[in-house]
């Protein structure tokens, strides 16, 4: 049990690299701001599993020899998605030819931004990604003997509640025993989504900061546009603290390929900073 524990523990930190990784340019300045002012100090880190459930995005955490796949970023409510489609190769693939959708993938490992109008062909659509043998990719026939692989990409998530519409509202005050969240439903998706927590130590009241990471992850089994989140999610996050809520959604597959493994995903994920409520006796209320 202790070793089941460790893995999903580290599983819950490769997501935390993941989603903190994906397009670093984007992520809220005061965050960053706040992350560099506490490098010299000591921070202390927590993370937090909530639903061992077997699902799909556990195959993210898996390590393989090649990966390829796209990469959405919605840093707040009122800035757009940036897509970036992600390939890592090993040396032994540079023999193989790859493509998505009968496009050609450059067989380099990068990361590499989408235009806007290849955006609608991969998320909510079932793609095509194909591996063929340089030498052997074809059959004396004709006939294409390659491996595909196909997949459906859920939509661009969007958190629809709580709404934020203007720089002023951008970090609403949010009740961690009664908190509704909700998006953009997929009824196509089957994988269901992520939901995480994520906690920098700050707090609105500033004497109330302290120097620690809290990264609190739970599933979310249907993709019908609602859930009340679990107050769980919330552990050991102080009242008044601003956290980051992040929805996470996609679809990812594993496949050996001539003895190596492969890694196709798609995944997108839109943040929501607000202000965690956990006293509303702390509210005071404007008449």
């Amino acid at each position: 049990m202790k070793t089941k524990y460790i893995k999903f523990i580290s599983a819950v930190v490769i997501l935390f690299l993941v989603i903190t990784s994906c397009n670093n340019e984007l992520q809220d300045s005061n965050v960053i701001e706040s992350v560099q002012s506490k490098e010299a100090k000591k921070i202390e880190s927590k993370y937090n599993l909530l639903d061992y459930t077997p699902n799909v995005y556990h195959n993210f955490f898996r390590n393989t020899d090649n990966s390829i796949g796209f990469s959405s970023l919605k840093p707040n409510s009122l800035k757009p998605h940036s897509i970036v489609k992600r390939t890592k190769f090993s040396e032994n693939s540079k023999q193989m030819r790859f493509s998505i959708n009968n496009e050609t993938v450059n067989g380099l490992s990068m990361s590499k931004s989408l235009p806007l109008n290849k955006v609608n062909n991969i998320y909510g659509k079932t793609i095509r990604f194909r591996v063929n043998n340089r030498v052997d990719g074809f059959s004396i026939n004709g006939e294409d003997t390659g491996t595909e692989i196909e997949m459906y990409v859920p939509e661009l998530v969007e958190i629809t509640n709580p709404a934020v519409t203007n720089l002023e509202e951008r970090s609403p005050l949010c009740d961690s025993n009664n908190f509704v969240l909700e998006w953009n439903a997929d009824p196509n998706n089957e994988e269901g989504l992520i939901v995480i927590a994520e906690y920098f130590g700050g707090n609105a009241i500033p004497e109330h900061s302290q120097d620690i990471r809290i990264l609190n992850t739970d599933f979310i089994e249907n993709d019908n546009g609602r859930t009340t989140l679990n107050t769980s999610l919330f552990q050991d996050i102080p009242n008044l603290s601003f956290v980051d809520i992040i929805l996470l959604r996609g679809n990812v597959t594993i496949e050996e390929i001539e003895g190596e493994l492969y890694k196709f995903f798609a995944e997108s994920h839109v943040r929501l900073p607000i202000i965690l409520v956990k006293d509303v006796n702390t509210i005071v209320k404007q008449d």
